[in-house]
């Protein structure tokens, strides 16, 4: 789902604000909203920001800031739940991808609601000069949007789901199983963000628990039996390498009779010295292949690095590819279901 579609319904919502915000004066009382709440925007049907400054530039901004709080919760929550699956993960790499997927969705939270948000009044303070700003966000029709997004994302894990049950490949098997984890996780980030819109907090409740989504794509993993291979220049050094990115991945490495064959190549070039450091160059590349001997897919990394002597450059180039296998493997792997 396109978070796009999001920000755009957001921007919709605000034909209901037809007018513009225009600068109210009145020498005798504020607007009910500076102090209260607000008769013509009721907090049953928007969640409202107000802000306070003497530039109406920086008072429109603080209300939009003051309307954005309402969400830190949910963000929270998100945060604090990745936090507790990155305990329970194993791998350093798991952690750093779970940590990208949070700031990104956050960052594209923040920017939904500041498309979303509109500056519904303003008024001026005859005394003070200071203007006060209300800032304003529908309810139903961005929880209508976000209900449809929820709907859509759950029967793309039913489908998901049912993929991974008809597939009789077992690599077919986990990327199906996947790609419904990744659609829930979607779904939970809009889930948050209906919660807060809705009045009861009940939002739509998951169908599915994505701890146990996780959980049998685990097993299906160690179900997945691979033959790792290893070829080209330090040889012995990659296939090590390759056996403990298995592992780390959650497949299971064998040396005969296994579901596929995953050859991986070092190939790399001397390059010689230049300006007193020894460079090396070249690439890491696998090649998953079935029982049948088809390929199933190939991926191929550049690689190069140098160092003060010839071994330690060689050296740098080899970790680095066993950095690559580590990092990427699996979701290389992945990628390769429908080859």
């Amino acid at each position: 789902m396109s978070r796009i579609r999001l920000s755009l319904l957001l921007i919709s919502c605000l034909s209901l604000l037809a007018c513009g915000a225009g600068v109210k004066e009145d020498s005798k009382a504020a607007p009910d909203w500076v102090s209260g709440e607000s008769a013509r925007f009721s907090a049953k049907q928007y969640l409202l920001g107000r802000g306070a400054d003497a530039r109406l530039d920086n008072a429109k901004d603080r209300a939009r800031a003051d309307l954005a709080k309402t969400f830190q919760v949910a963000v929270n929550e998100e945060s604090s739940d990745v936090q507790r699956f990155q305990r329970q993960s194993e791998g350093a790499e798991t952690h750093e991808s779970q940590e990208l997927t949070v700031s990104r969705a956050i960052s594209t939270r923040t920017d939904a609601l500041i498309q979303g948000i509109e500056i519904a009044e303003i008024w001026r303070d005859p005394v003070t000069q200071d203007y006060a700003v209300l800032a304003v966000l529908p309810r139903a029709q961005a929880a209508r949007g976000l209900r449809q997004d929820i709907q859509a994302l759950d029967e793309a894990t039913t489908g998901h789901i049912a993929r991974a049950r008809e597939q009789n490949d077992p690599l077919s098997k986990v990327a199906a199983s996947t790609q419904a984890v990744t659609a829930q996780r979607e779904r939970a980030e809009y889930q948050r963000m209906l919660r807060v819109l809705d009045l009861t907090g009940q939002g739509v409740p998951p169908r599915w628990n994505v701890a146990e989504l996780e959980a049998d794509i685990a097993t299906l993993l160690t179900r997945v039996t691979i033959t790792p291979r290893a070829g080209g220049r330090d040889a012995d050094s990659l296939n090590s390498a390759l056996r403990a990115a298995l592992a780390d991945s959650g497949f299971r490495a064998i040396d005969s009779g296994a579901d596929y064959v995953l050859d991986a190549v070092l190939n790399l070039d001397d390059l010689g010295k230049r300006d007193s450091w020894y460079w090396y160059a070249g690439n890491l590349e696998v090649t998953l292949r079935d029982t049948a001997g088809r390929v199933r897919g190939s991926q191929r990394w550049n690689i190069k690095e140098s160092g003060t002597v010839a071994s330690l450059a060689q050296r740098r180039a080899a970790d680095k590819a066993a950095a690559i296998l580590k990092k990427e493997l699996r979701a290389t792997l992945l990628s390769f279901a429908g080859g």
